[in-house]
């Protein structure tokens, strides 16, 4: 009987051990990580708008849009927008410029299967959407197999240049 209270103290004692690592390192590691993606989304705004030069934040509507600029003028904008797809979220950051014409797609994070739903993350699919204004974003095929997922980035665009857009309204007034 007493072997039996020893083990299981022993077992407690390694959990409460385990436990108590892995809760320090992961509020070690969450400033970390949180920067990170602050930094990832940095380099996608640019990516997205190359030509500007710095973002000034506006908030509207609980998001947060971030209008481009060039020698201080307005050029475009671009914002974070999250829309669920077959696996879950689907992160993209968008761009568009002042003609609202879009300038960049690009997907921060995505929980969609691999191989077919993850397709509609990468560049071929995501080039589609170039150039085009909100009028023209349902010419983009969508990827067979893949339509959940396509349609959620689709969705997620247009909204993303709907909000883009009243902003860069608001600012040219």
């Amino acid at each position: 009987m007493k072997e039996h209270i020893k083990r299981a103290l022993l077992l407690a004692f390694i959990c409460a051990l385990s436990a108590g690592t892995l809760g320090y390192f992961y509020q070690l590691t969450t400033p970390i990580i949180k920067e990170q993606q602050i930094k990832a989304q940095v380099l996608l705004r640019k990516e997205v708008l190359p030509q500007a030069m710095e973002f000034r934040e506006v908030t509207i509507d609980s998001y947060t849009v971030y209008l481009g600029l060039s020698n201080g003028e307005i050029i475009g904008g671009t914002a974070k927008i999250t829309m669920k797809g077959y696996g879950g979220n689907i992160d993209l950051i968008l761009g568009i410029d002042k003609n609202k014409r879009i300038t960049g797609v690009r997907v921060l994070s995505h929980n969609e299967t691999p191989g077919l739903g993850e397709k509609v993350t990468k560049g071929n699919y995501l080039e589609q959407y170039i150039n085009k204004s909100i009028g023209d974003i349902n010419t983009v095929r969508f990827i067979t197999g893949a339509t959940i997922s396509s349609k959620a980035v689709q969705e997620g665009v247009k909204r993303g240049v709907t909000l883009i857009s009243k902003v860069l309204e608001e600012y040219h007034k």
